[in-house]
């Protein structure tokens, strides 16, 4: 879990023998998943630390391990966001905004006036991020001390929405992506939601998601609604239920991963027939089809 110190060990010969005889080849696959999952957390250069914000909100710190460099994801709370570095013993040296809205921007100014150590805050092309120093767009990478960033532009919920791909293992997705959900379209395009989940769902399965906030349970509870076959979102709303948010003492449900979203996000799932028998007779449309689910979910929010 994020915030814990794990050691690992090597995995050990692929192939082992015991009293009982040599392994089953389903033993072996078994191992050596389990020593390609640890070497992929072993070459991890960085750790995340969720934060929890306001009623619902998370900020990050992402905090170089060559270094302890770190830095801020939406650290609108900016007490909280300092106390998490300094437990940590990292330096904030960098603000990463996904987006404009005061819930995830409202502290960029006072934190780099509290913090000489900042000296980057990075937003989106257009969206007037508070404090910006330098604009990014699609393709645009940077590095946190070893750890590298890359830039994927997500226009849809504002103008300049970006989200940030960190070291080939994490995503930070604001308000565009939310665990089984995603953000609301505002002034953007269905169509814009479609490529901006398109970019998203492209990366490494094993890629882990970092939402902007703990909306999990509710979400799960529409996912369920509108694709009522699918036994998977039953066992995760459940599963939400029980974890609880940080915010009020519970385990939050952060993160969640690439994989585990093409499984049970109605919004990732708009190619799956279960989505498209929701959307009526748009089956070849997928804008439409993202349109229609984005409606599903706001009127069933009014029920």
């Amino acid at each position: 879990p994020a915030g814990r110190t794990h050691s690992y060990v090597a995995a050990g010969p692929l192939v082992k023998s015991s009293s009982r005889g040599v392994e089953s080849s389903r033993q072996v696959l078994r191992r050596i998943s389990s020593y390609l999952l640890r070497s992929t957390i072993i070459m991890s250069s960085c750790s995340v630390i969720p934060v929890p914000a306001l009623a619902d909100n998370y900020m990050y710190l992402i905090i170089d391990r060559h270094s302890n460099e770190a830095a801020a994801v939406d650290p609108v709370d900016i007490g909280a966001i300092q106390k998490a570095a300094s437990e940590h013993n990292a330096t904030i040296t960098t603000i990463l905004t996904t987006h404009n809205h005061w819930d995830h921007s409202g502290g960029n100014i006072k934190l780099t006036k509290a913090l000489s150590t900042i000296d980057r805050v990075y937003g989106g092309v257009g969206d007037d991020v508070p404090a910006v120093t330098h604009e990014v767009k699609d393709g645009d990478s940077f590095s946190i001390g070893k750890t590298q960033v890359k830039v994927l532009f997500t226009p849809c919920h504002t103008p300049g929405h970006v989200c940030y791909y960190v070291d080939g293992h994490h995503v930070f997705t604001g308000d565009t992506m939310f665990i089984s959900g995603c953000g609301n379209f505002n002034t953007g395009t269905p169509s814009q939601m479609v490529e901006a989940f398109d970019k998203l769902l492209a990366l490494p399965d094993f890629t882990k998601v970092w939402a902007g906030h703990e909306y999990t349970a509710k979400n799960c509870a529409f996912a369920c609604y509108a694709d009522s076959n699918n036994a998977e979102l039953k066992q995760r709303l459940t599963w939400a239920e029980e974890q609880g948010s940080l915010h009020t003492g519970g385990k939050g449900t952060i993160p969640s991963t690439i994989a585990m979203e093409k499984k049970c996000n109605p919004f990732a799932r708009i190619d799956h027939l279960s989505m498209m028998e929701f959307c009526g007779e748009c089956a070849n449309d997928r804008s439409e089809r993202m349109r229609l689910v984005r409606k599903g979910k706001d009127d069933w929010g009014r029920r």
